[in-house]
């Protein structure tokens, strides 16, 4: 327990070191129109940031770090926020069994931003975060590319129980039809769906590597999003799971520092 505890310590220690010295940081081009697909050829225009990662050594359980690194781009138009997030994977994991883990990646905001980040590790009880979270079985099922039918196709002597269809409906009307959810964490172990799920998003897995975009507009109206703006600053912390490494829950790979993110102004170029 002191050992854990003071882990916990030097890491937030860390943090607040690494954010006050200003580390270099992502920029958000601004852009008349958003990309939403990761194939979309706009994002070859824009700089890419890689952003190191770590194995996840604080909370139970610990472990991951298969991903060593993902690459962001990202770009607004004054209304839309949307990063692109790339990372490389030598399979794609997109199904949950008793043995069987998805692939996975997660974006963080505080939810206001003050003088200081909160803990970059979840946040903390008075300083929450905003996690953005997609996973690629929910985007099979949204492409229509996942779920038990799709695995066991139809033969015959071979039928599905109405329940299959009923507890998908009850899923779906939990998290929605995207592939992403919305949540709120105030440190390891204290995460909350929001009840306003305003993230979109769409991943696709090609030579290797996975994409995915997500975005939201800048503002939503709920008090409990992180509220963005044209030429502000913001901070921002990546997860990645690797369900080919068994990765789930604490296992994954994360960045222990904040990564500011800067919106360009409106009148910024594609040039600057």
């Amino acid at each position: 327990m002191r050992k854990t505890a003071a882990s916990i310590a030097v890491l937030a220690l860390l943090a607040g070191a690494a954010w006050a010295q200003g580390q270099a940081g992502i920029r958000a081009v601004y852009m008349p129109r958003v990309a939403v697909h990761p194939d979309d050829a706009t994002w070859m225009k824009l700089p890419e940031w890689k952003v190191s990662l770590s194995p996840q050594v604080v909370a139970l359980p610990r472990g991951g770090g298969a991903v060593k690194r993902i690459f962001v781009r990202a770009m607004h138009n004054g209304q839309w926020l949307t990063l692109r997030l790339e990372w490389a994977d030598a399979t794609p994991n997109r199904e949950v069994g008793t043995a069987t883990f998805r692939d996975a990646v997660a974006v963080g905001f505080p939810v206001t931003e003050g003088d200081a980040p909160p803990s970059p590790l979840m946040g903390d009880k008075t300083r929450p975060v905003d996690i953005w979270q997609w996973t690629a079985d929910f985007d099979a099922n949204a492409q229509g590319t996942g779920g038990f039918a799709d695995r066991y196709p139809h033969t015959e002597g071979v039928w599905y129980f109405p329940q299959d269809y009923d507890v998908t409906r009850q899923v779906r009307g939990w998290r929605g039809f995207e592939p992403v959810i919305e949540l709120t964490a105030y440190g390891f172990g204290t995460l909350e769906r929001k009840a306003a799920q305003n993230v979109r998003g769409l991943g696709q897995y090609a030579k290797g590597r996975w994409s995915v975009v997500l975005r939201r507009q800048l503002t939503t109206g709920n008090p409990r999003d992180p509220l963005f703006r044209s030429g502000a600053t913001y901070n921002t912390i990546f997860a990645v799971w690797d369900g080919g490494s068994k990765e789930v829950n604490g296992r994954k790979s994360v960045t222990i520092f904040w990564t500011p993110l800067r919106l360009d102004p409106l009148a910024a170029g594609r040039s600057q």
